[in-house]
């Protein structure tokens, strides 16, 4: 009895193996005769979700200004462009506007340049946050605009031995002056297409919307709405993102919380969350990923990005919310985050974190793996019947928010000229996070084309402007080429 089990156990096993390789004595490379008179692969047996796959408009952004001119981009090298970290994208700048116009109409745009013509020549985007509120300098706003008249008021910080100015947001002086400021930005910055996002920062202290080191007293609902208001007119083409504290932080009780919220979906603003890690969210109870309102993000992700950002990874540490990392990685599936951030000094914190830094590169944001790939057992050249249909998997968290271009190329065994052409019906977009997609796609062959056996490869290419690069696909390494070419198989053409 035992006897004959094992032996049915062995054939379910053969059976199962059989399965995954296609049809017996089917070679996977041509894939003919597997499914009726198709050529069909299945590529999963190609996948590799250990690999590193450095892609634009998604991954880890670095701190390079925090909350001022120095932490923490100022313990590197001037020539160390991180080209080790994971998925590394964006270089966030967040630094009072008193630094950049320290004079009316005199700007020091010096300040930010020197950092953005660096990075943008070793290829990473630019994210900024302008803030009129900082808790380790007196004047965030620059004192000019305090000595025009604008209101507001002397703030202690005892802890750091500090009174820092908070303008009065509403306050007609204050707007005039702080729009003035923003039309400037914008006529250098808006629409570059090395800008990743701008945060909607001119209200609260870091910028967050709220005011926990300002009195705890919440900023009007009619006053939070012209500032967003002063962001859309004067940022027409750049990403605007609001920071959740906007809403979520509020004092008050009495429902501005959500009119802000609807305000921000009318307008069309991306969401951004500053509290992976923090020890308070923890004590009120909203769990590991300290993410207090993760419905906020579902109404956004499948449109405009969002952003998550741990606490200082110093303070995580000090306080004992890092742990193996698994509570922001938690925030990042909740909020379906497409950019994350560590939020600490890169060397430092990549020593320690080179293999958590790989994984969530990969989670955060889109992350594609071809499935199956279908299509007639003969291409014909001058035919209306050619095709290849692709099945997709997203395993990320959100999809991408650019479209990308897919491409094949057809590479002749004998001869190996080469025929590319764009799959014009594709549209990533529409590979959302944990759903199967399959696009079908029409392939042209001339009758120049000589009859043979010919390599089936994709590409996918992100053209929008500033990256201009190959999209990795979770394929293996030897399935790819040195140009961001992935071999599907090998397929007739008469």
């Amino acid at each position: 009895m035992k006897k004959a089990y094992s032996l049915f156990v062995i054939c379910l096993i053969l059976l199962n193996y059989t399965s995954w390789s296609q049809t017996i004595g089917t070679n996977p490379e041509d894939g003919r005769g597997t499914y009726k008179n198709r050529v069909f692969f299945n590529l999963e047996r190609y996948w590799d979700s250990t690999k590193v796959c450095n892609n634009p408009h998604k991954g880890w952004c670095l701190h390079y200004y925090d909350n001022g001119i120095k932490e923490y981009g100022n313990r590197m090298a001037v020539d160390d462009s991180l080209p080790d970290f994971p998925g590394l994208n964006d270089i966030y700048l967040r630094l009072a506007w008193s630094y950049l116009e320290p004079e009316e109409g005199v700007y020091n745009w010096a300040v930010i340049d020197t950092i953005i013509n660096r990075w943008i020549t070793w290829g990473h985007p630019i994210s900024f946050r302008i803030t009129c509120k900082e808790t380790e300098i007196v004047y965030a706003t620059p004192e000019w605009v305090k000595k025009a008249g604008a209101k507001g008021k002397f703030i202690e910080h005892p802890d750091l031995n500090i009174k820092a100015w908070a303008p009065d947001y509403g306050d007609p002086i204050f707007l005039k002056k702080l729009e003035d400021f923003q039309k400037a930005f914008a006529a250098r910055y808006d629409g570059k297409p090395w800008v990743e996002y701008i945060d909607i920062g001119s209200i609260g202290d870091w910028g967050e919307g709220h005011t926990a080191y300002s009195g705890r007293k919440d900023v009007p609902v009619d006053i939070v709405k012209k500032h967003i208001d002063m962001y859309k007119r004067c940022y027409k083409k750049s990403v605007l993102i609001l920071s959740d504290d906007f809403i979520g932080q509020r004092e008050t009780d009495d429902g501005s919380d959500y009119e802000i919220y609807r305000y921000a979906l009318e307008n069309r603003l991306g969401f951004r969350d500053d509290s992976g890690n923090v020890l308070l969210y923890k004590k009120l109870g909203f769990g590991p990923s300290c993410i207090r309102t993760p419905e906020l993000y579902s109404k956004v992700y499948k449109d405009i990005p969002v952003i998550l950002e741990s606490d200082h990874y110093g303070a995580a540490l000090k306080n004992g919310m890092w742990g193996d990392g698994s509570g922001f990685e938690k925030a990042v599936i909740e909020t379906h985050a497409t950019i994350i951030g560590f939020h600490y000094y890169p060397r430092e914190w990549l020593k320690n974190s080179y293999q958590y830094a790989s994984r969530l590169a990969n989670l955060c944001g889109y992350w594609y793996f071809p499935k199956f790939a279908l299509m007639p057992d003969t291409f014909r050249t001058c035919s209306n019947h050619n095709y290849i249909r692709i099945t997709w998997e997203n395993h990320g968290v959100s999809p991408a928010y650019y479209r990308y271009q897919l491409f094949i190329k057809l590479v002749n065994k004998n001869t190996k000229n080469e025929f590319v052409q764009q799959l014009k019906e594709s549209d990533n977009r529409n590979w959302q996070p944990h759903e199967i997609i399959a696009e079908q796609y029409i392939i042209n062959l001339n009758k120049n084309i000589a009859e043979g056996k010919y390599d089936l490869l994709i590409g996918m290419r992100d053209e929008y402007g500033y990256h201009n690069k190959s999209i990795q696909l979770a394929i293996k390494k030897e399935r790819e080429t040195n140009q961001g070419w992935y071999k599907l198989g090998e397929v007739i053409i008469k």
